[in-house]
């Protein structure tokens, strides 16, 4: 008898049969606090303080998670955004605009096969300066599935 097989039971109560839970494939795949901090590089170069850092992670964030919506989805939500950053100043608008253009499109040249969404995050201050914890799950079609 195979182990899957010897590892089978009857439910007492129902007289069913249980198979026990397979164990998932492992993804070897690099854990997401780096590769935020990797996609969020061309910020992280110019900003000089832990609250400038907090800042872009989390606008680097945002800007993962929209890349990750459909098109016409994507649309409505940078707009959402931009009201929520910059409101009516157009001058405001458009630089926060160029710069969210360039990490879609950084998104969409290095990261396109990464289809995680980014859940959470939190920085964490340590000796060493700040220390960055994401929480993702896998997405398809626009939407988070059980991983």
């Amino acid at each position: 008898m195979s182990t899957m097989g010897k590892l089978r039971r009857k439910n007492p109560s129902t007289g069913h049969e249980i198979e026990p839970l397979r164990r998932q494939p492992l993804l070897l795949e690099r854990k997401m606090s780096e590769v935020l901090m990797d996609f969020a590089e061309p910020i992280l170069e110019v900003i000089d303080d832990d609250r400038d850092f907090k800042a872009a992670i989390t606008f680097s964030a945002l800007c993962w998670n929209l890349s990750l919506l459909p098109s016409e989805d994507q649309r409505a939500h940078l707009n959402d955004a931009l009201n929520a950053i910059a409101g009516t100043d157009l001058f405001k608008r458009h630089g926060i605009q160029q710069y969210i253009q360039m990490l879609l499109d950084r998104k969409e040249a290095l990261f396109a096969d990464d289809k995680r969404l980014i859940v959470d995050y939190e920085v964490v201050e340590d000796t060493a300066g700040p220390r960055l914890q994401v929480m993702s799950t896998p997405v398809e079609d626009g939407h988070a599935v059980s991983p």
